[in-house]
């Protein structure tokens, strides 16, 4: 294995960017087609908010079809190549920017997005024949850590022995050619569920080891494949099947260029153009600041997933710690809410209507979601104060995981909108009774 600073082809790299710019591109029109940009973005009168991230301004219908057409340049300065750096940033601060609007858009593969993109604004991907093998190690772990800690997520007795919640969603599917009767059948998602789960936990190592490598690119490429036809996970499985090629030796795209040309066939320039020369150390710029940065970037990419731990009780009821921590495909959440309001100096109760504040979308994702239940009582509070009335705010909440009959999941005697906004444990989310 080559050390860290030992110069090696830069071209797997040119396929990373290449491949980060497509999705960047794909994604912004897919968000213009399906009128997500309104429906999602511009439309809603209230949006929920990631801790810390109030600040971010919600964009008109003008402003986020700006922020999107960003988007998509930044990806075809991506995959242009030249000055990668300033349109990966571009890429973070448009995409980020969208993705920062409304925590009820959340999904993992965008969370996935951003972080290459900001990898991308310091990692020389722009051809150079000779790069520091470090530079693709620290791609190689970002793709790593998906799969990782996926496959940890799946080794539970839900997933593993009950195939749930994948025996609720298969059958859904059961339209489909040839394979739609099998998925009907109970036994299907018991075998698929074993299988995702030693996928998720094998592929970085086979894809490590020389041997297995085209065995496990194979499994990747199947398995993305499948969970494309299968769930709506849109580009995200082809922005895997790109990058997981960081895996293979770091001049795969050169002699695979060279083979092909050989035989007349010339693949698109954007995955063959290169610069003559070798990385050099940016003046001003330590090494041991850079290898402190990459190690910085290695907690907390590791500390993130396994924030859940400091949690109480199972994140999968509790939701907390469960963003950013790669938790893909693993639970079916559905609650009901009712917000009750109470004014202390009449003594009248009654309840609230969230459809008067928030979108049906934003309804069904806040009614799993902890955080943002306070957030929609807290702005109950607010809409209240504004008719001139100083009210508190319970809620009367129902969840139910991966099939479970519903239970009563927050404390209905807790005036949510006067409970503070905290990262810490959330003392009135009540434990799951088995």
């Amino acid at each position: 294995m080559a050390g860290a600073s030992t110069p090696v082809s830069g071209a797997s790299l040119v396929v990373v960017r290449v491949a980060l710019g497509l999705v960047a591109v794909a994604s912004a029109l897919r968000t213009l087609t399906y009128g997500w940009a309104d429906s999602l973005y511009s439309h809603p009168t209230r949006r929920f908010t990631y801790l810390g991230l109030d600040w971010v301004p919600q964009p008109s219908p003008v402003g986020i079809r700006l922020l999107l057409a960003g988007v998509a340049v930044a990806g075809l300065g991506l995959m242009w190549g030249r000055a990668h750096r300033w349109f990966a940033a571009l890429l973070v601060v448009t995409f980020g920017w969208v993705e920062s609007i409304d925590a009820t858009t959340y999904l993992n593969h965008y969370w996935f997005v951003t972080l290459m993109a900001l990898l991308a604004m310091v990692a020389p991907l722009d051809g150079r024949t000779r790069v520091a093998a470090g530079w693709v190690w620290l791609f190689r772990f970002q793709v790593g850590v998906v799969y990782s800690f996926a496959g940890l997520a799946k080794l539970q007795a839900d997933w593993l022995i009950e195939a749930l919640p994948l025996r609720m969603w298969l059958p859904a599917r059961a339209d489909l050619p040839l394979v739609g009767p099998l998925l009907s059948i109970p036994t299907t998602a018991h075998v698929l569920a074993v299988a995702g789960a030693a996928y998720d936990c094998l592929v970085v190592a086979g894809l490590l080891w020389r041997r297995t490598r085209p065995l496990a690119w194979a499994a990747v490429v199947g398995f993305h494949v499948a969970t494309w036809i299968l769930f709506p996970i849109g580009v995200f499985p082809w922005l895997m099947i790109a990058v997981s090629t960081v895996f293979w030796e770091p001049d795969w795209p050169t002699r695979l260029d060279r083979w092909l040309s050989a035989r007349g066939i010339h693949l698109p320039r954007p995955l063959t153009a290169t610069r003559s020369g070798a990385e050099s150390p940016r003046t001003g710029t330590p090494r041991w600041l850079t290898i402190g940065a990459a190690l910085a970037w290695v907690t907390v990419q590791i500390a993130l997933p396994l924030r859940h731990l400091a949690y109480p009780g199972d994140h999968r009821w509790t939701a907390e710690g469960y963003r950013f921590g790669w938790n893909v495909l693993l639970v079916e959440r559905a609650g009901s809410i009712t917000f009750v309001v109470h004014e202390p100096s009449t003594g009248r109760t009654w309840t609230a209507d969230p459809e008067a504040l928030y979108t049906p979308n934003q309804i069904r994702v806040m009614s799993g979601e902890p955080d943002l239940i306070q957030q929609a009582a807290r702005a109950v509070r607010a809409d209240e104060a504004r008719r001139g009335h100083q009210v508190e705010v319970t809620v009367d909440a129902w969840l139910s995981f991966n099939g479970r009959p519903p239970q009563r999941w927050i404390d209905p005697t807790v005036d949510l909108a006067a409970e503070p906004r905290t990262p810490w444990p959330k003392p009135w989310i009540l434990p799951h009774q088995p």
